[in-house]
């Protein structure tokens, strides 16, 4: 193992001065073992870790990364693996030059081993928090009864962490101190909702342990640029944000979908408060969205990078506006007969994008075939479904969607291209409604297990030409 070991750091991949211009940094790297995933490289900005993009290694399993160096956190993840954990984290300074070796096996989730030759002190500090961050957060997943106790014991741990590991670094001291003290914020947020995505399933309301949580009421929570250090920043904030709202209504079914409009006048700190719109507004799909809730803080994104933030996300949005002419796709059926857009003038459209693999499509499909059935006596609607499953799939698809007995019309795409590409589409299901002039009535609709679903639908219908 040991020879192994050697092996993959004299031949790894290596982080050394670009000849791009100072302050560029090229990571060269090599995977080893399964090498058909992409690898992932993120930095910690802003209270989260922002994606720098990945490469797919070569048949070698060689990629290259290049990137401003920036002091500060750093993290490596394989692409396809879940959640938001890290498992693997170095501590970049301008002008170091480090040697990296990732092994993955052939089913795994992420990188089986990260290893880094001459690692900075703060690198090894990290590694070892984070080590115990992750033991942690698996500890308690799913077992809030004894998460309590567990929470003071990792309490303890930090304190104890940050007294024994001082560095030289003075900059690192307070940003490792900053970042640990937000992550004890998140984790006590999160295990109120049990660490769930969907904020209205799972809520630890009881009386007997609301003392536990009496440390997030305080205000000034949300009002600390220290939560900005932590890539756990922006997710605590929305935990305690949900968390305030539960326990002013008493009502776990308004915090999801959890707007974030209501909760932007509550952040007085304007480094925290553009942070956090700058990370809401990746999220918003419909260009009435960002104007309602974005664009009264415009004056906020002073840096040139926050502006050319804004000014592409509103871009974006601007094209899918309420109203503006729909994309005059050009798609096959099953039966290779090529549909646009255009086609379907005088109709109200109905489109679901789709693909075999994923699972909440799938469950709203049936859902979706009882609603069209409520039209069938009409002649100015029409349900159509788009699978993203790719042209090179057209074959299987065909043979899916003839097995499974849907009468609608169903046409496929490629996910990178056609209406994916065009709207933006960054998830499925996502249901699209257009007027009978092809213009926009929005491309982010309820799912059609939601009532407002069927409502959109008939307040369409009900407008006229």
């Amino acid at each position: 193992m040991r020879k192994l070991l050697v092996f993959l750091l004299l031949c790894s991949c290596y982080l050394v001065e670009a000849n791009a211009g100072p302050g560029k940094a090229t990571v060269n790297c090599t995977v080893y073992g399964n090498t058909q995933s992409g690898l992932y490289l993120y930095q910690l900005k802003d209270g989260e870790a922002q994606s720098l993009g990945f490469q797919r290694p070569d048949a070698n399993g060689n990629c290259k990364f290049v990137v401003t160096l920036k002091e500060g956190a750093y993290f490596f993840k394989k692409a396809g693996g879940k959640g938001n954990t890290f498992n693997h984290v170095i501590y970049l300074k301008a002008g170091e030059e480090k040697k990296v070796a990732f092994q993955i096996g052939s089913v795994s989730l992420d990188y089986d081993s990260c290893i880094i030759e001459k690692p900075n002190t703060e690198t090894q500090y990290l590694k070892d928090y984070l080590l115990a961050f992750n033991k942690y957060n698996k500890t308690v997943s799913n077992k809030q009864a004894q998460s309590y106790a567990e929470y003071k014991l990792f309490q303890q741990f930090a304190a104890a962490f940050l007294q024994k590991h001082k560095t030289s670094n003075v900059y690192f001291n307070q940003w490792l101190k900053d970042k640990i003290g937000t992550d004890l914020q998140y984790l006590m947020a999160a295990n109120y909702f049990n660490f769930g995505t969907r904020l209205n399933t799972s809520y630890d309301s009881a009386a007997r342990v609301q003392e536990f949580y009496e440390p997030l009421r305080d205000k000034k929570i949300v009002n600390n640029p220290a939560l900005l250090q932590s890539e756990n920043g922006m997710q605590m904030l929305s935990y305690v944000f949900a968390f305030w709202k539960f326990n002013r209504v008493k009502n776990g079914k308004e915090l999801n979908p959890f707007y974030f409009a209501e909760n932007t006048p509550m952040i007085s700190n304007l480094q925290v408060k553009v942070a956090y719109l700058a990370n809401r507004m990746k999220n918003i799909t419909k260009y009435e969205d960002f104007v309602n809730n974005v664009q009264p803080y415009k004056a906020l994104f002073v840096s040139a990078e926050m502006k050319a933030a804004y000014d592409k996300r509103y871009e974006d949005l601007y094209l899918f506006a309420k109203g503006s002419p729909g994309y005059n796709f050009e798609l096959k059926d099953v039966n290779d007969k090529t549909h646009k857009l255009s086609d379907f003038k005088g109709k109200v459209v109905i489109i679901d994008l789709w693909a075999m693999w994923c699972a909440p499509c799938l469950k709203e499909k049936p859902i979706m075939g009882k609603i069209e059935q409520g039209y069938h006596d009409r002649n100015d609607i029409v349900f159509i479904g788009v699978s993203v499953d790719g042209i090179n799939r057209s074959d299987l698809w065909k043979g899916f969607v003839k097995r499974n007995g849907w009468t609608n019309l169903e046409l496929i795409s490629d996910a990178t291209s056609s209406i994916h590409q065009y709207y933006k589409v960054s998830g499925i299901p996502r249901f699209l409604v257009f007027d009978r002039n092809g213009n926009i009535v929005t491309v982010d609709a309820p799912m059609p297990s939601n009532p407002e679903f069927k409502k959109l639908i008939d307040r369409t219908l009900a407008t006229a030409n």
